[in-house]
C-alpha cells in the first residue's frame, strides 16, 4: 500500500492555520507521511464559500488559540492591530520558496506566523517581510517572487483546489490514506485526532503530543 499524504490549504492571516501547522509538523514526524503545504488566500476563500465570521466567533477564536498556546506553549500574544492583513506578499514568497527552495519553506512559514502573532507586526509590504525572513532566506527571494507571475497564478490554482474538495477556510486538510484513495477533508486545527483515527496512526492529546520528544 503506498503511503498516505496530506494537503494542507494555509493562509499566514489564520490564527488556527498557524496552531495547526504546530500540530502537523509533529504529526508529520510521528507518522513520517509527507505533508504539502499549499498557500491560499483566506479573504478569497470565505468568500467563494460565503463563510462569514462575526464578531462573537472572533472574539471566541482569538481566546481559544490563548488557550491552545498555553497548553503547548506554542508561541502566540494576540493578533496585530491590522488584521487581517493583506498577505499576499507573504503568501507569494512562500509558494516562490516551495517551488524553488523547499528545505526554507516549513522556517519560513514559521517564522512568519511568530513575528505576526507574537510581534505583532503586519506583514503586508516587500520590506516587511524581508525583514521578518532575515537568517532564512536571502532578501532577493521576495523581489523574485513578487516579480514572478507563476507565484500568483498557484495560490489561484491552490484555492481553486481547496474550493473543490468544498473547502470553506483555513486550514484546510486534504488526507488521501493512498495514492488512489478518495480524499478525506478536514477543516480546523483540531482535528487531528479524526485524521489519526482515518490514517489509523497514534494520536496523542495535545499536552502529551507537545511534552513528546520523539515529536
Amino acid at each position: 500500500m503506498s503511503k498516505p499524504r496530506i494537503i494542507f490549504y494555509f493562509d499566514c492571516v489564520s490564527t488556527f492555520s498557524y496552531i495547526g501547522f504546530e500540530f502537523m509538523e509533529r504529526y508529520r514526524r510521528l507518522w513520517n507521511i509527507d505533508v504539502d503545504y499549499r498557500p491560499i488566500i483566506l479573504v478569497e476563500a470565505l468568500i467563494a464559500s460565503k463563510n462569514m465570521i462575526s464578531l462573537n466567533k472572533l472574539e471566541y477564536l482569538f481566546h481559544d488559540v490563548s488557550r491552545v498556546s498555553a497548553i503547548t506553549k506554542i508561541p502566540f500574544k494576540s493578533v496585530p492591530d491590522k488584521h487581517p492583513y493583506d498577505s499576499t506578499v507573504v503568501l507569494r514568497t512562500l509558494q516562490y520558496l516551495k517551488t524553488h527552495h523547499p528545505d526554507k519553506l516549513v522556517p519560513a512559514m514559521r517564522q512568519i506566523w511568530q513575528t505576526t502573532f507574537v510581534e505583532l507586526i503586519v506583514l503586508e509590504s516587500v520590506d516587511s517581510v524581508k525583514k521578518a525572513l532575515e537568517g532564512i532566506v536571502d532578501a532577493n527571494m521576495v523581489d523574485l517572487a513578487i516579480a514572478s507571475d507563476n507565484t500568483l497564478n498557484a495560490i489561484k490554482k491552490n484555492l481553486s483546489e481547496a474550493r473543490e474538495v468544498k473547502g470553506f477556510g483555513t486550514p484546510t486538510i486534504v488526507v488521501y490514506k493512498t495514492s488512489d484513495s478518495k480524499p478525506e477533508m478536514y477543516f480546523g486545527s483540531d482535528r487531528f485526532e479524526h485524521i489519526a483515527i482515518y490514517l489509523e496512526k497514534e494520536y496523542y492529546p495535545m499536552k502529551q503530543l507537545f511534552a513528546n520528544a520523539k515529536v
